[in-house]
């Protein structure tokens, strides 16, 4: 299930905060897709996946899906979830079966790293949407 936050008076526009969503994203080594609109600047979605063979061979292949509406440059709601990055269940349930323990364990992990990437997403979100996020946090 998707999480969604607005956000009003933002320290950054709506199209720098996908841009930096995006780099973000690239320096955490994920594989990036983007689409925009480009004339009226209004949405944007972005789906970041993790890759590996051996989540490719087993099938796991969750993606981050963000998506971004605005109608004001200041003010702008987010959605964030998770979802498939193409899918091949039948030829991915053989490696399952064959080497159950690495299908666990890539199983484990990647459930594990796609709920930590979350959370660190929202947190960088939440710094660079809002000027006081450290002195809130702090309790400056």
């Amino acid at each position: 299930m998707a999480k969604t936050k607005s956000y009003k008076k933002m320290a950054v526009s709506a199209p720098v905060l996908a841009q930096r969503i995006v780099s973000f994203l690239q320096e955490h080594k994920y594989e990036v897709a983007t689409s925009y609109d480009e004339k009226n600047k209004t949405w944007a979605l972005i789906q970041a996946r993790k890759q590996g063979a051996l989540r490719t061979m087993t099938g796991n292949r969750r993606a981050l899906n963000i998506s971004l509406r605005t109608k004001k440059a200041r003010e702008c709601t987010i959605s964030i979830g998770s979802g498939e990055w193409g899918k091949n269940t039948i030829l991915s349930a053989a490696p399952m079966m064959i080497f159950p323990v690495l299908g666990l364990m890539n199983f484990v992990g990647s459930a594990m790293s796609s709920k930590m990437s979350e959370v660190d997403l929202w947190v960088f979100i939440e710094q660079t949407v809002d000027r006081n996020f450290y002195r809130k946090l702090y309790g400056l």
